[in-house]
């Protein structure tokens, strides 16, 4: 079969949304919400065939816990919104992210920022179904200003949160045609001072979140997932790859993707024959846990 994976994307508008974030407000939560916490578990874990039930479980959960954190809350709101999102209902999808998103209103702009980037996310894509791609673009351009550098765990885990963040960001650019791409291009120049300081880092290596780029890509394309194929269906994969001396990819882990896991098994696996350059390739700090972003499109 033909390769059709590109740099670009095209027709993100009906797609559903991967879960891939690594969110702590139901884990966090104790005491009088238990019932919420666990519905939010259930849903994030449900898989295809069981997605529905787990969001009538979940929408209950939500109408009965009256009194959980807004942070819990909010989280289930945006899970709704995700279900409505794969259940095509674009308007809803949007409904259920703006109710989210002022639940957290009131809390200062350090509250739950995982979960609140999450909505922004959600809100996004609605919006990108609904084929408003500038407001989408420039709402996930402060979503990242408003989340901030990576935040990367005790244990050297990548921070899920801000490679998701940064992956939408690349979607939601290339959903961007005529003359939206000049506009576009304008809001991320009134921004660009903040958004090239979220890439850097502390650490050996300052650029680890400045991505690489691929020298032999025409030869090495993934191939494209038979469902989301049939289903026309376009994706995106934030990947965090690791090369030698000479550029080659030694590791690759993909840390954010959408509408589905099948994406990323795809380029996970194309990702072996990687050749890769970029800044700071001489330094063996900065051949660790580098970015590469791939969007998927459909002719």
């Amino acid at each position: 079969m033909t390769n059709f994976a590109f740099k670009q994307a095209l027709g993100i508008a009906a797609i559903g949304l991967a879960l891939v974030s690594p969110l702590t407000s139901a884990q966090a939560d104790t005491a009088g919400s238990s019932r919420l916490a666990a519905a939010i578990q259930t849903y994030q874990t449900a898989t295809n065939e069981g997605r529905a039930m787990a969001a009538q479980a979940l929408r209950r959960a939500l109408a009965a816990d009256s009194d959980a954190p807004a942070a819990t809350k909010a989280e289930a709101s945006f899970l709704l919104g995700d279900f409505a999102l794969r259940d095509g209902k674009k308007d809803l999808a949007l409904k259920h992210a703006n109710q989210g998103l002022k639940l957290l209103e009131g809390s200062g702009p350090t509250y739950a920022p995982a979960v609140r980037a999450f909505g922004a996310r959600i809100k996004a894509q609605a919006l990108l179904a609904k084929e408003e791609r500038l407001e989408a673009y420039k709402l996930i351009l402060e979503a990242r200003i408003a989340y901030g550098a990576p935040k990367i765990g005790p244990d050297g885990a990548w921070d899920k949160v801000w490679d998701d963040l940064y992956l939408w960001q690349r979607i939601a650019s290339s959903e961007l045609v005529g003359a939206e791409a000049a506009v576009g291009a304008a809001f991320r120049y009134a921004y660009e001072a903040e958004l090239t300081s979220l890439l850097q880092q502390d650490g050996e290596c300052g650029d680890q979140n400045t991505p690489l780029e691929l020298t032999n890509w025409e030869t090495n394309k993934p191939n494209y997932p038979i469902v989301p194929l049939f289903a026309n269906q376009t994706g995106g994969v934030m990947m965090r790859i690791s090369v030698d001396a000479q550029g080659r990819v030694t590791t690759a882990m993909p840390t954010a993707f959408s509408p589905s896991e099948d994406f990323a098994i795809m380029t996970e696996r194309a990702a072996k024959e990687w050749i890769a350059k970029g800044d700071r390739m001489e330094e063996a700090a900065c051949r660790v846990g580098r970015p590469i972003v791939v969007i998927f499109r459909l002719f």
